[in-house]
């Protein structure tokens, strides 16, 4: 198995469709998608009773967490992949063969931490990776996939500098991910509608 995609869904079974059926039309190696929700969340659960013979989708119902991070955390175990991309799931991979192009990057101790490349427009730096590929020994060995202490932004920003500090972080502009409902108008109202109910 080369790649583990992995991330938490809530609500947006169509997204996720959408993300899988873009990791279909791109991958060139065998791939697995891993998939944390929540017992309540009645559509996505419906959504995994529709693709449970696919072979390369798992599917975890959990509890409600409140720390998503800790939610992606507890999938770890259950990667087989080489590398695991974290993913969310209103993202599609847009380039042919991008996940046989970082296998032959990601080679080596010294490469650990993959800098893929996103279009989200509300970027801080590039310097970090929204969705990174990382080396599941390397995961294993740290015990966490991203850093549960920060949420959001921070944790990513957080994991990247664990592995750019001991200089294991390679380069992928191979990896292009589009971030289509965060880029949208309904994902930029919906971010100002929490952010104000953060601040209350």
């Amino acid at each position: 198995m080369n790649t583990s995609i992995v991330l938490v869904s809530r609500g947006r079974p169509e997204m996720l469709d959408g993300l899988y059926r873009s990791l279909v039309d791109t991958c060139e190696l065998p791939f697995e998608l891993i998939v944390g929700c929540d017992a309540d969340d009645q559509s996505l659960v419906r959504y995994f009773k529709l693709l449970s013979s696919y072979e390369n989708i798992k599917f975890v119902v959990d509890k409600r967490s409140d720390n998503l991070h800790t939610k992606m955390n507890n999938l770890l175990s259950l990667v087989q992949g080489e590398n695991i991309l974290v993913m969310n799931d209103d993202c599609l991979l847009t380039n042919k063969g991008w996940d046989r192009l970082a296998k032959e990057k990601m080679v080596g101790p010294e490469n650990l931490y993959g800098r893929t490349h996103d279009n989200s427009i509300d970027r801080v730096s590039q310097d970090y990776a929204a969705f990174p590929l990382i080396k599941t020994v390397a995961a294993r060995k740290l015990g966490f996939i991203m850093d549960a202490r920060f949420g959001n932004h921070g944790s990513d920003v957080v994991t990247y500098r664990i592995y750019s500090h001991t200089h294991q972080v390679v380069d992928l502009p191979e990896v292009q991910i589009d971030h289509t409902f965060h880029n949208s108008q309904q994902g930029l109202e919906e971010r100002k509608v929490d952010q104000t109910a953060n601040e209350m």
